[in-house]
């Protein structure tokens, strides 16, 4: 089975007299809370030099916890960026009326959403998301920061940006305004393997993606500890949060053959073994014959037929699949010329199984459009797969549609 491990932790760093960062997380054992809002994982950083920035980062993490939970027929990425308005509204509302003239309070807000194998964020400020994939590193959320949109149009290099004065400087927030654009981020498929680690800019003011990327080994709390250390040994000028969620463990999978391929296997092992049982024979034979000169009767050998074996394999992924057997009372594969790929789009309770089941064929000629077979326990409802080398009576038979005829293995 996949397990989703995580760990957070916010530190006051080594220059601070108070820690602004807050950090929340949930996680629902109810397998219908789960399944219709998965898994939340929030970090926000109060406002330096403002007023209560602590208090805002807290309040907006909280309130965003609870409230998404509440809500669970709203599709989630309306869900975040309804609430977290809220609390910008909120935020908004309590600095006009308890704080003095100008003085303001915010956060900024990054939410990481893991709900039926996909990643779905959404983000405020220059707290981040990273997607950790195959020992590469990809940012997804964008800064709300001045030096952000001057590297986002080509004026300042990742490398100026780090060390400009003005690097600090929000170009959106929290609780500053009382309007607010929230970035919500298109979903993402995962992967086993996967990390998405949200964080601080008490982190990045210090570690460059290559930093993170090399920090990555290890549980959760390793990698946390890790990079909370490293920013500390850096300066440690500011508050540092770290949130690490692990996607299960990177397996390598089996390549699976097409049945008709194991097919042939197994009628080659069988004439191997139908030769070497008359080579056997026809030797036995000619020491006999040479022993006998006069036969008094012409013996014929007819071997008994053995059965054709049954090769299976065995496919790993969300949790472990048998490949079943191709059916033993079939001597020879079918032929090229009545083998095509056949369309099928996915409907509600689908799985490869049963998919498999209804055109009569096995999961491992079940692909994607993209010819991979990547989570085929996470499939859609509206997805298209192809199912290679079928009878095109089959494939309409099982409510597919053909695509092309087969040409027989590359």
């Amino acid at each position: 089975m996949l397990t989703i491990t995580s760990h957070s932790r916010s530190d006051i760093g080594k220059k601070r007299a108070n820690n602004e960062d807050f950090c929340g997380a949930f996680e629902p054992q109810n397998r219908r809370e789960l399944s219709q809002s998965g898994r939340l994982y929030v970090v926000a950083d109060g406002l330096g030099g403002h007023e209560r920035g602590e208090v805002s980062s807290k309040y907006a993490v909280e309130t965003l916890l609870k409230v998404y939970y509440e809500a669970p027929k709203i599709p989630p990425e309306k869900r975040l960026r309804d609430i977290i308005q809220q609390i910008n509204q909120n935020l908004y509302a309590y600095a006009k009326e308890n704080l003095g003239v100008g003085e303001k309070t915010g956060t900024t807000l990054v939410a990481a959403v893991m709900r039926g194998g996909k990643l779905l964020v959404a983000n405020v400020g220059d707290s981040r998301a990273y997607l950790l994939r195959d020992g590469k590193i990809k940012q997804i959320t964008r800064d709300h920061t001045l030096v952000g949109e001057l590297v986002r149009v080509g004026t300042l290099t990742e490398e100026e940006a780090r060390e400009s004065k003005y690097r600090n400087r929000l170009s959106r927030s929290v609780g500053a305004d009382p309007k607010l654009e929230v970035d919500i981020h298109p979903p993402i498929p995962l992967r086993r393997g996967d990390i998405v680690l949200l964080c601080s800019d008490g982190l990045t003011g210090y570690a460059t993606p290559q930093d993170i990327l090399d920090a990555a080994h290890g549980n959760p709390q390793e990698i946390v500890e890790r990079l909370i250390r490293f920013a500390n040994d850096h300066g440690g000028a500011d508050n540092v949060t770290v949130s690490v969620i692990k996607y299960g463990e990177k397996v390598s999978l089996p390549i699976p053959l097409p049945t008709r391929r194991l097919a042939l296997i197994g009628a080659g092992m069988i004439a191997l073994a139908a030769f070497v049982l008359l080579g056997w024979f026809g030797a036995s034979s000619l020491v006999n014959y040479l022993a006998t000169p006069t036969p008094t009767a012409t013996a014929t050998f007819t071997p008994s037929p053995s059965p054709t074996a049954s090769p299976s394999a065995t496919s790993t992924s969300d949790v472990t699949e048998t490949v079943q057997p191709a059916d033993s009372e079939t001597p020879e594969p079918p032929t090229d010329s009545n083998l095509v790929e056949c369309e099928y789009t996915v409907i509600a309770n689908d799985n490869v199984e049963k998919i498999a089941r209804q055109f009569g064929t096995t999961s491992v000629q079940i692909f994607r459009q993209d010819d991979t077979q990547e989570n085929m326990r996470l499939i859609n409802v509206g997805e298209t797969l192809l199912i290679k080398d079928i009878a095109a009576e089959a494939c309409i038979n099982g409510g597919g549609v053909t695509r092309s005829e087969s040409t027989g293995p590359p």
